[in-house]
């Protein structure tokens, strides 16, 4: 049985209210280095805005920044979860509504946040998705999904360099800080070391057999 979201979520959200500006917005996402805002009226979730809302709405549309209210780029309808709610259970739905944050809400007021990638990391959660249908899934929530279910290559893509809320993060290609334009430099450090550890055996077997 899966933890229920209480136990899982985040509980300082970052919140906005509808009638802030995009450009007030995207600066709020920065300031905190977060990907999505709760919009809140009188204290009620009422949507929820994303870096991928400014961009197809936003940006896409040319729509100046600085005119543009949060009330008309935010995704609505917003689904949200129980606190009560297991993990599986709101995977599934994330799931099932496309979508990769999930806001909690309890008696009417938001209570917290989780991500497909915190669900994921709840014990048994990605074997349970991987018995579910994935048509209608975003790319993205596959990819995620591919990663945590595969053992082998959830070990092989995780980085040394780089950690997150103590977790540590899967390989973000040319994305990572450490790309150097041809490859990871942590991958290519760790090569040099191995390569290096191997000619310093390889010359002290030579040196033992010729004494």
């Amino acid at each position: 049985m899966s933890q229920k979201l209480r136990k899982i979520m985040v509980d300082k959200v970052v919140t906005v209210e509808p009638s802030v500006t995009a450009k007030k917005a995207v600066e709020l996402m920065n300031l905190h280095d977060i990907g999505c805002l709760v919009v809140v009226h009188s204290g009620k979730p009422v949507g929820i805005v994303t870096e991928r809302d400014m961009l197809k709405r936003v940006i896409h549309k040319l729509r100046n920044p600085a005119r543009t209210k949060v009330v008309d780029v935010m995704s609505k309808p917003l689904v949200t979860a129980s606190p009560d709610m297991r993990a599986g259970d709101a995977a599934k739905l994330m799931l099932e509504r496309n979508v990769k944050k999930l806001p909690v809400v309890e008696n009417g007021r938001l209570a917290g946040l989780v991500s497909i990638t915190d669900l994921l990391r709840s014990e048994g959660v990605a074997e349970f998705l991987n018995r579910e249908s994935l048509n209608g899934a975003s790319n993205h929530i596959k990819r995620v999904l591919s990663l945590f279910s595969d053992s082998e290559n959830q070990h092989r893509r995780k980085c040394p360099m780089m950690m997150k809320d103590g977790y540590q993060m899967g390989c973000l290609d040319i994305k990572c800080m450490w790309w150097t334009g041809a490859e990871c430099a942590v991958t290519q450090l760790s090569r040099q070391l191995v390569t290096g550890d191997q000619q310093e055996a390889d010359t002290a077997q030579i040196e033992t057999c010729t004494e």
